[in-house]
């Protein structure tokens, strides 16, 4: 499609899509969760509530029905993935792009078998550290035109998030007790959001730089 402004409308139209259609299923499923958890009171995970829902709900059928579901869902994303990481991978490393699908094949079904809650126990504090850089990336990522030099204002903001966000995952993982004191005190700390005000306050000294150079290099010429 060479056409940029249909390209952006179809973009934009197929991420409401996918926004509205993601919200409604999570939707349904905190309904779901909240109501049906009484099935299956020992449950320590969603999936163990989802399954008992169905299976209380439409018998053997549905439990059927829902697997082929998960299961085209996650090989459709697993496929996906694979295939993103080996092409991206490929470039920076020495293997092929094949020898990296299979590597990259063989350590998630080494992983699948750890289980869905030792998969959730372990993957919080990683996503609570590398969220809220990810966050930042995708905001800043909108302003890139109103920098003299967005890496140097996207950069530091992302290490500060980072660092911060390290410190909540550290959290999440239940070292807390390896942490300074002061780490537990920090604005939105109660709320997993002790990255924001660091981040902001980053965010603004680094504009500052920004437009001080500016100036600086617009006086020079």
């Amino acid at each position: 499609m060479k056409d940029n402004g249909l390209l952006t409308r179809y973009t934009i139209f197929a991420g409401l899509i996918a926004g509205v259609g993601l919200t409604l299923v999570y939707l349904s499923l905190f309904k779901l969760g909240s109501g049906s958890g009484v099935l299956v009171p020992e449950a320590t995970n969603g999936a163990v509530i989802l399954h008992a829902y169905v299976q209380n709900t439409f018998g053997g059928l549905g439990s059927f029905f829902l697997a082929a579901l998960i299961f085209i869902a996650c090989m459709v994303t697993a496929v996906g993935l694979t295939c993103a990481c080996a092409e991206f991978f490929a470039q920076y490393l020495p293997f092929s792009y094949k020898t990296l699908v299979f590597i990259l094949g063989l350590f998630s079904m080494f992983v699948s078998n750890l289980g869905l809650s030792h998969l959730i126990h372990l993957s919080i504090p990683v996503l609570t550290a590398i969220y809220p850089p990810c966050i930042v990336l995708v905001v800043l990522s909108f302003t890139m035109r109103m920098w003299n030099s967005a890496p140097k204002v996207i950069a530091p903001v992302m290490l500060v998030s980072l660092l911060f966000g390290i410190l909540d995952a550290v959290k999440a993982a239940g070292f807390e007790n390896l942490l300074p004191a002061w780490s537990t005190h920090l604005p939105l700390a109660g709320q997993g959001l002790a990255w924001l005000p660091p981040s902001v306050l980053m965010l603004v000294l680094a504009a500052i730089y920004d437009r001080v150079c500016s100036r600086s290099e617009a006086t020079a010429h």
